[in-house]
C-alpha cells in the first residue's frame, strides 16, 4: 500500500474501533449490559453531557442513566456560511441539568488573538428538547468559558481592552440578564451565590452587581477551575511549583488547603453544588476529614468528564477527524463519535458508538452577527466581467487573488505531498517544474523555490521539517483547498477571513479582511493593494500548495532573522533543535512589537496573548497531543508554539483503509527522552526584571488595591524580548527526521470523486456547461480528460447574486457560501446551500442560455454532480423562448453518481433558457445546490 493510496480519515476514539473478530460486543449508543449499573439507575437522575465537533458542526451530546445512559443529539452549533473542517467550543450544565450553556466556534478561530479572545458564539441549549436560544454577543474560547453556578446561571467572559466583560445568563429565559466591565484580566468566572467569583491575578475574587470587586484568597499562584459548592463555597486549583492545590473558600473568605499532587494529577469538576476531585490518586491525596457533605473524590483520571452525580465518567471522547485535517464530508453527514467511560467505585468500563443528528437544531444565524439589510437579489443588464453583480469572482474584493475563478482553482494534496514539499523546501530543493497552465491556471512555468527562494538563517542552519509541517497541521489541517475538496480535487484555496464577515453569512466588511492563503496561511503580501508580490508570485501561491509552502517556509525563515538580529534565541539558538524555534513560531502567529524609536522604556517584543503563562490557558495542561488525539478537540487550551510543537512530535492521523489502522499523517520528530521533556515550564517567560511578570506577585491596579497578576502593567503588555534557555538541547531536545530527499518524485494521488469527462447523450444534444469552453480541466500538469471529451459547450451559464446595503455600499453575502469543485461534468461545477427566500441577499440564481434557437421539441436534461448536489427541492424555471415559462423540482441526489437527469420534454420556440435559483421553501443551509452542465436534446423528426 503506497502512502497515497492512504485515506485521510482518522479513527474513532478506542470504544469505535472494535476488531470485527474481537468476541467483545461492539460499542453502542447505550449501556447494553444494565448489570454494570449501580442499584436503581432505573430512578437515577444522573446526567452525562459532552460535546464533539466536524464539519458540520459542534454537537451537544447527552446520555442519561434512567435510559441506560442512552446518547442523544441535543444541539449541533454550527453558522451558515462558514467554512471549516472543525467546530470547537466547549460545555457547562446548569444546576438542575436541564441545560447547557455551550461557546462554540470554527477551529481556525484560535489562530487569531481576536477570534481567540472575542470571536466565538455562544448560545443555552434545553436538553430536554434541544431548543437552541443563541445569544447576542461574541465571547471568549477560552477554556474556562462559560462557567456555570450551582443554580440556573452562568457567566460568558471576553477581554475589552485592558479589562474584562462578564456576561451572567438567566438560562431559564436563555437571555443575558447583566453586562459588566470590570478592571484587569478576569478568568475562570462563574455565579457564586448572588455574585460572581473569578481569578484575577494571584487571588480569588469576587465581582458585585455594580462591578466592584473583593478579594475572597490571596494564592502562591492563579487560580483555575473554580466550582461552586452547596455549601457557600468555592473549589478551585492553584498551582505550587511542580504541583497544584485544591482548595476551598467560603463566601466569608475562610480559605482552606484540602489536598495536593503533582500537577495535571488532579482535577475539580462540579455541578448542581456537588464538587468532584478527579485523579487516579485523588483520594489519597485530599483530606476526606475536611471535605463538606458535597464533595467526592472519583478514582478515574483527572481529565475526565464527571456527569451531574458522578456515577459516570467519560476518559476518552472523539470522532478521529480532530487530528487529521478532516476534509468536508456531505452536508449532512456527521462523523460517529467514539466515547470510551468508567463507572467511579467498580471496574467496570463502557464504550458507545454514537452518530450525532448533523440536522438537530442550531444551524440558524447567530444574532452576534449582523443581518445587514436584505434587498432582491440584483438583476442588472450589463454582464460585465467586472460586475459583482454577476460575476462569480469578486472584483470589489480586498485580497489580492478573487474566489470563484475557474482559472485560479487550488490544488488539495494528499498528506504525502504536503510532506515531500516540506521536506524539499527546508533542504531548499523544492525545484519541481510547474509546467505553463499547470492546474489550469494561466500562470507560466515556474518552479515553488524559483519564485519563493529560501532565506539562509542568521547563524547558518536550517528549518527542521516537523517545525515546519507543525505550522501547516496547526494554520490549515494540511489543506490548501477548500475543505470541501479532497485530495486531488481542486477547488477554491482555503482562506481565512477573505469577507472580514466574522462568520456572518449576510456581512461583507472588505475593510476587516483577512487575506490568509492556503496551507501555510499566507496573509503578509496578500492584500490587492500589496505590492510584496507580483501578480505571478499570488497566484501561484494560491493554486500551488507547493509554491505556498516555500512561500510559509520564507515567512517563517524572516521571523527568525528579525529575532537573530535582536538577540532572541532559544537554548543557545542552534536551529536544528525543535524547540529552540519556539519564539519565531510565537511571531509567525501573533508578529513581534518593534522597540519604539522614541522611548527607549516603552515595552516591545512577543506578545502576551501566546505566553504560556497567560491565564487564558490552564494551569495543569501537559504538552498538546501528549495525552492522546483528544486534545484536538480543544486546541483552544494551548498557545500557538505549544500546538506546533505537539503535531511536530505526534503528527495529525490517518486511517489506512486496507487495514484500519491509525497512522501519522507524516513523519514525527526524535527525541531523545520524549517529546514533554523539552516543553518549557509555563512560567518560563514570565520574569519580572524581563517582561513585568510575576506570578507570585500580584500587580496593583491605579485606585485599586486588589492583585492583578501575574503580568504586573495595566495594558498587558507583558511583552517577551529576552534570550531564554530552559534545556540542555543535546540531551532533550527534538531533531527532524526527513522522509524526502531532495531529488524524490512528487507523490501522486488520485481524485476520489473523478470528472464526467464524455457526454453520453445522443450526437444532437445542444450542451451548455457551466464555464466558457476556453477553461481548461487540469489536475497539476494532467488533463484527466485527454482524447475523451467528445463535446463543445454551446452556450453559457450566467449568475445574478443577492446584495444588501452595508455600510453605504451595495456587496454580495451570497457569494460567502458560494463554491466550485474541480468535478462533475467537464471537471467543474458551482454550488451553494439552500435557503428560504427571505433571504434575498443568500440567494444565487444561474440561468444556462445556449447560443442558438431551439424550435420543436426537445428533451431537457440536466447533469448531476457524484457529490456536493443534494437538495431534494432543486426547481427549473424552463423558458421555452416564447416567454412561457414551465417549472420542473426534482432531488439533486444521485447516490454518489455523475448522471445525466431529464427535467421533461418540452415545445420550444426560440431561444431558451433554464434557470436555478438556491432559495427553496425548505432551505437551511444545510442541502446543496448544484449548478453543472444542462443539455437541451431535440426530439428525432
Amino acid at each position: 500500500m503506497s502512502v497515497a493510496a492512504l485515506a485521510l480519515v482518522a479513527p474513532l476514539a478506542s470504544a469505535a474501533l472494535t476488531d470485527p473478530s474481537d468476541p467483545v460486543p461492539a460499542p453502542t449508543d447505550r449501556v447494553t449490559d444494565t448489570s454494570q449499573l449501580p442499584s436503581g439507575w432505573q430512578k437515577s437522575g444522573d446526567r452525562i453531557v459532552t460535546y464533539d465537533g466536524d464539519a458540520t458542526g459542534l454537537h451537544v451530546l447527552v446520555a442519561d442513566a434512567a435510559d441506560a445512559y442512552r446518547w442523544h443529539t441535543a444541539a449541533t452549533l454550527s453558522e451558515p456560511g462558514v467554512d471549516t473542517d472543525q467546530w470547537i467550543g466547549q460545555t457547562c450544565v446548569t444546576g438542575s441539568g436541564d441545560r447547557a450553556v455551550v461557546v462554540y466556534a470554527p477551529r481556525q478561530a484560535v489562530n487569531d488573538q481576536q477570534g481567540f479572545q472575542q470571536g466565538a458564539f455562544a448560545a443555552v441549549v434545553d436538553l430536554a428538547d434541544g431548543r437552541v436560544t443563541k445569544l447576542p454577543e461574541l465571547v471568549s474560547l477560552a477554556y474556562f468559558n462559560p462557567g456555570c453556578g450551582d443554580g440556573e446561571q452562568a457567566v460568558l467572559t471576553r477581554p475589552q481592552g485592558d479589562d474584562t466583560e462578564l456576561l451572567t445568563v438567566d438560562t431559564a429565559r436563555a437571555k443575558l440578564v447583566r453586562q459588566q466591565t470590570v478592571a484587569g484580566q478576569l478568568t475562570s468566572a462563574v455565579p457564586f451565590g448572588n455574585e460572581i467569583a473569578a481569578a484575577r491575578g494571584d487571588a480569588v475574587v469576587s465581582v458585585d452587581a455594580k462591578g466592584d470587586t473583593s478579594t475572597l484568597a490571596r494564592t502562591g499562584g492563579t487560580p483555575f477551575r473554580l466550582v461552586p459548592d452547596a455549601h457557600r463555597g468555592l473549589a478551585y486549583q492553584v498551582p505550587d511549583g511542580k504541583q497544584v492545590q485544591v482548595r476551598r473558600v467560603t463566601s466569608a473568605g475562610s480559605d482552606q488547603l484540602l489536598g495536593s499532587g503533582a500537577l495535571g494529577s488532579l482535577a475539580v469538576h462540579g455541578n448542581g453544588g456537588r464538587v468532584f476531585v478527579t485523579g487516579q490518586d485523588a483520594e489519597e491525596a485530599v483530606k476526606h476529614s475536611a471535605l463538606p457533605r458535597s464533595w467526592r473524590t472519583l478514582d478515574v483520571p483527572a481529565s475526565a468528564e464527571v456527569s451531574t452525580t458522578g456515577s459516570l465518567a467519560l476518559t476518552s471522547v472523539g470522532n478521529g477527524t480532530e487530528a487529521a485535517g478532516g476534509r468536508k464530508t456531505a452536508a449532512d453527514l456527521a462523523q460517529p463519535v467514539g466515547i470510551d467511560a468508567v463507572l467511579p467505585g467498580s471496574d467496570s468500563s463502557v464504550g458507545f458508538k454514537v452518530v450525532p443528528k448533523a440536522a438537530a437544531r442550531g444551524a440558524e444565524q447567530s444574532p452576534a452577527l449582523s443581518d445587514g439589510v436584505h434587498t432582491d437579489s440584483v438583476h442588472m443588464k450589463t454582464t460585465a466581467d467586472d460586475d459583482p453583480a454577476t460575476s462569480t469572482t469578486d472584483p470589489d474584493r480586498a485580497c489580492a487573488v478573487t474566489r470563484n475563478d475557474p482559472k485560479l482553482q487550488s490544488l488539495q494534496p494528499s498528506t504525502a505531498q504536503a510532506e515531500w514539499a516540506t521536506d524539499l523546501a527546508v533542504q531548499g530543493k523544492l525545484d519541481v517544474r510547474r509546467r505553463s497552465g499547470w492546474n489550469g491556471s494561466e500562470l507560466p512555468s515556474y518552479t515553488p523555490q524559483g519564485l519563493f527562494p529560501s532565506t539562509p538563517l542568521k547563524g547558518g542552519g536550517r528549518v527542521p521539517a516537523q517545525v515546519m509541517l507543525g505550522v501547516l497541521s496547526q494554520e490549515s489541517n494540511l489543506l490548501q483547498a477548500s475543505s470541501r475538496a479532497a485530495a486531488g480535487e481542486s477547488s477554491n484555496f482555503i482562506q481565512g477571513g477573505y469577507y472580514g464577515n466574522a462568520g456572518s453569512v449576510h456581512t461583507v466588511n472588505w475593510a476587516a479582511a483577512d487575506c490568509g492563503y492556503g496551507i501555510a496561511q499566507v496573509t503578509s503580501g496578500m492584500a490587492k493593494a500589496d505590492t510584496t508580490y507580483t501578480a505571478e508570485q499570488q497566484q501561484a501561491l494560491t493554486v500551488d500548495y507547493a509554491a505556498n509552502i516555500a512561500a510559509g517556509l520564507q515567512i517563517l525563515q524572516d521571523k527568525w532573522n528579525q529575532l537573530y538580529d535582536r538577540g532572541l534565541l532559544v537554548n543557545g539558538g542552534d536551529p536544528k533543535y525543535l524547540e529552540n524555534w519556539w519564539l519565531a513560531l510565537w511571531a509567525y502567529n501573533s508578529g513581534l512589537n518593534l522597540p519604539s524609536s522614541t522611548d527607549a522604556s516603552a515595552p516591545w517584543g512577543l506578545g502576551w496573548f501566546n505566553n504560556p503563562a497567560n491565564g487564558l490557558y490552564p494551569a495543569d495542561r501537559t504538552m498538546f497531543l501528549s495525552s492522546g488525539y483528544d486534545d484536538a478537540r480543544t486546541p483552544n487550551l494551548w498557545t500557538y508554539p505549544e500546538r506546533v510543537l505537539g503535531w511536530a512530535a505526534y503528527s495529525q492521523q490517518k486511517t489506512d483503509p486496507a487495514t484500519g489502522a491509525a497512522v501519522r499523517a507524516f513523519t514525527v520528530g526524535e527525541w531523545p527522552s520524549g517529546a514533554p521533556a523539552a516543553e518549557p515550564a509555563h512560567d518560563t517567560f514570565c520574569k519580572p526584571t524581563a517582561n513585568d511578570c510575576d506570578i507570585t506577585k500580584p500587580r496593583k491596579v491605579a485606585g485599586s488595591s486588589q492583585p492583578e497578576g501575574p503580568c504586573q502593567r495595566d495594558d498587558f503588555k507583558c511583552w517577551w524580548h529576552q534570550p531564554v534557555s530552559w534545556t540542555d538541547c543535546t540531551a532533550t531536545c527534538g531533531t527532524e527526521v526527513l522522509k524526502y530527499a531532495a531529488g524524490d518524485p512528487e507523490p501522486k494521488v488520485a481524485a476520489p470523486h473523478p470528472a464526467a469527462c464524455t457526454s453520453t447523450l445522443p450526437a444532437n444534444a445542444l450542451i451548455v456547461d457551466d464555464v466558457p469552453n476556453t477553461v481548461k480541466f487540469r489536475v497539476g500538469s494532467t488533463n484527466p480528460c485527454a482524447g475523451k471529451r467528445n463535446w463543445t459547450s454551446r452556450g453559457t451559464l450566467t449568475f445574478t447574486f443577492g446584495s444588501a446595503q452595508q455600510n453605504g455600499a451595495t456587496v454580495y453575502p451570497s457569494k460567502i457560501d458560494f463554491h466550485q469543485l474541480g468535478a462533475g461534468f467537464g471537471g467543474h461545477f458551482w454550488l451553494t446551500h439552500t435557503r428560504v427566500p427571505s433571504y434575498t441577499d443568500s440567494v444565487v440564481t444561474g440561468t444556462w442560455t445556449p447560443d442558438r434557437k431551439v424550435v420543436g421539441s426537445a428533451e431537457v436534461m440536466v447533469h448531476l454532480p457524484d457529490h456536493e448536489a443534494n437538495t431534494p427541492s432543486a426547481t427549473y424555471r424552463i423558458d421555452l423562448g416564447d416567454g412561457t415559462v414551465v417549472e420542473k423540482t426534482i432531488s439533486q441526489d444521485t447516490g454518489g453518481k455523475n448522471a445525466w437527469v431529464s427535467l421533461g420534454s418540452y415545445e420550444f420556440q426560440g431561444t431558451p433558457s433554464v434557470s436555478l435559483s438556491s432559495d427553496t421553501a425548505d432551505g437551511t443551509g444545510d442541502a446543496s445546490i448544484a449548478w453543472d452542465a444542462l443539455a437541451f436534446v431535440p426530439s428525432k423528426p
